[in-house]
Formats: C-alpha cells, structure tokens, sequence
C-alpha cells in the first residue's frame, strides 16, 4: 500500500506543480508580456519573434498542460474508483468540481494546441516573410498582422478564463 500511496503523491505534485506553471505562464503572458510588447511597437515584435518562435513558448506551455492533464486525469480516475464508479463520482458535489475543472483545463489546452499555436505560427511565418521581402512589404501582408495579433490575444485571454475556473474549481472541491 504505501508503494501505491507514492506513487499518487509524486502523481499529486506532477499535477499541481506543472498547472502552477501552466497557468502562471498563461497569466504572465496575458498581463504582462502582451500589453509591453504592444506598448513598445515595432519594437516588441523582434522579442515576441524570439520568445515565440525560437524558445517556442507556446510548445512548451503546451507540453507542460500535457504532464497537467495526464497526472490529473490519473488522480481523477484514482478518486473516481474510490467513489465507485463515474456515475457515483459525479454524485458527489467534490466530484461534480474536480470535474468542471478538468473539463475547463482541457478546453483551455485545446484553445492552446488549436488556435493559439497556430494563429502564433501564420503570424510569425508572416513576420518572416515581411522581413524578407525586397522593398516594403505588400499592403495584403502588413493587413494580416495586426488581425493575428488581436487573435492571438483573444485566445490567451480565453485560455487564461478557462483555466482560472479550473483554479477555482480544483482548489475549491472539498468544500463544495
């Protein structure tokens, strides 16, 4: 037994260190790279290349909402076995929680892994090709980049929605 409990305590701190992350790098983005980079245009734009593009923040934030899901989905069928069943988790107020949160974490992810990365990456293969081409670039081109950019902001902004839900729900499920 206590093998077994180990192994859901180093599945517990997967979980909520890698969503602390998650989340915190979601917020840190929204609140506080986003507005500076718009702020301090054109100039913002070679360091949103670099943090986007070549440290790939958007992978990684992803990769890190992959190790949140999979160790809670882990805990989650763990409390649902111990409950006996789905039907009776979901029977129980702290079932109904842990549930609404999982479900708005994985929204938030498939926000992430189907419209922000790509939206992230139309933009920044257009940035390339702007930089290169001979002479200023095509008025077709430079309209495209502001319109990625406000789509790029609106998915953080939803992601970020979804996952304080997920924060609320998670952190508040034993006493619901």
């Amino acid at each position: 037994m206590i093998a077994a409990e180990w192994f859901f305590i180093v599945f517990r701190i997967l979980h909520i260190g890698a969503g602390i992350v998650w989340v915190g790098s979601v917020f840190f983005l929204v609140a506080f790279v986003q507005p500076i980079a718009a702020t301090i245009a054109p100039a913002g734009a070679p360091f949103m290349a670099e943090l986007l593009g070549a440290r790939r923040l958007v992978d990684r934030i992803l990769v890190i909402a992959s190790v949140t899901i999979v160790a809670g989905l882990i805990l989650y069928l763990r409390d649902m076995d111990d409950a006996g069943g789905f039907g009776d988790f979901l029977g129980t107020n702290y079932g109904v929680a842990l549930t609404i949160g999982g479900v708005t974490a994985i929204a938030a992810f498939l926000v992430g892994l189907f419209g922000t990365r790509p939206a992230v990456r139309r933009l920044l293969a257009l940035g390339r090709q702007i930089a290169s081409s001979e002479g200023p670039p095509s008025p077709d081109l430079t309209a495209q980049v502001p319109a990625l950019q406000d789509l790029t902001k609106i998915l953080a902004r939803i992601s970020l929605g979804l996952l304080g839900i997920t924060v609320i729900a998670m952190a508040t499920a034993r006493y619901w």
